[in-house]
C-alpha cells in the first residue's frame, strides 16, 4: 500500500485507495437522499443498504491499515508543507473532518434503524408511518458496549494523553449519545423524525465529502 498513487504524483496506493472509498460512500449515500427527497422508498433503502457496507469497508481499511487520524493525533504523520500550514489549517481541517464522519456516521446508523422500524411496504413502494417511537433499551445496550471497546482502545491500545482520550471519548461517544437523547426528545414522531434527520444527513456527508477532499489535497496535491 507505500507504492506510488495513481492520483497524485505524491499521493501513495494506500492513501488514494482510503480516498476513493470516502468518496464513493459519500456519493452513494448522498444519492439515497436524493432518492429518499423524491419519495422514492424502495431505491433509497437500498442504496442505503450498498452505502452502509461501502462505508463500513472503508472504515476497516481506514482506521486498521492506514491510521491517519491516530498518526496525526500523535503527531506522527509527515506532512509536506510548512509548519503553521499543518499546525493551523491541516489539523483544524483533519478535526472537522473528524467531527463529520462522528456526526454522519452515528447518525446514518440510527437513521437505519429508524427506518427499519418506521418504514412499511405498500404495494411494491417503501413508505413511512407516523407513530409516536420510545426510547430504545437494544440501541442504549449497544451504545454501551461501543462505549466499553472505545475505552480499551484509548486506555490500552494507545498511549494518548489525557487530553485526546477526553476528545476521542466526547467524540466517539458522549457527544453521538446527547444527540440521539435530543432527537428521541425533540422528534418524537417517527415520520417527522426520519425526514429532519434525513436532510441533515445529507448537509453532514456534503460537509464530509468537502473535508476529505480538502485534507488529501493538503497532503498530496497542493505545492508548497
Amino acid at each position: 500500500m507505500n507504492s506510488p498513487g495513481f492520483l497524485s504524483s505524491r499521493s501513495t496506493l494506500g492513501s488514494d485507495v482510503s480516498y476513493l472509498f470516502a468518496l464513493v460512500f459519500t456519493i452513494l449515500f448522498l444519492i439515497s437522499g436524493m432518492f429518499a427527497k423524491k419519495h422514492k422508498g424502495l431505491k433509497h433503502h437500498r442504496m442505503i443498504l450498498v452505502s452502509m457496507i461501502t462505508m463500513f469497508l472503508y472504515f476497516i481499511y481506514y482506521y486498521k491499515i492506514r491510521r491517519l487520524g491516530v498518526s496525526s493525533m500523535a503527531d506522527e504523520i509527515v506532512f509536506p508543507g510548512p509548519d503553521w500550514v499543518y499546525q493551523k489549517v491541516f489539523r483544524p481541517a483533519l478535526l472537522v473532518h473528524f467531527m463529520f464522519v462522528t456526526f454522519s456516521i452515528s447518525l446514518a446508523v440510527y437513521m437505519i434503524i429508524n427506518g427499519f422500524k418506521t418504514a412499511v411496504k405498500n404495494e411494491g413502494e417503501m413508505t413511512l408511518k407516523n407513530a409516536r417511537l420510545q426510547p430504545s433499551i437494544a440501541l442504549w445496550a449497544l451504545s454501551l458496549v461501543w462505549l466499553s471497546f472505545l475505552t480499551w482502545w484509548l486506555f490500552f491500545v494507545h498511549q494518548f494523553g489525557w487530553g485526546y482520550r477526553i476528545m476521542f471519548l466526547a467524540i466517539g461517544y458522549f457527544i453521538p449519545a446527547i444527540m440521539v437523547a435530543l432527537i428521541q426528545k425533540t422528534l418524537p414522531e417517527s415520520e417527522k423524525r426520519h425526514r429532519v434527520l434525513g436532510t441533515i444527513c445529507i448537509g453532514l456527508f456534503a460537509g464530509l465529502l468537502v473535508t476529505s477532499t480538502l485534507v488529501y489535497c493538503l497532503l498530496y496535491v497542493v505545492e508548497y
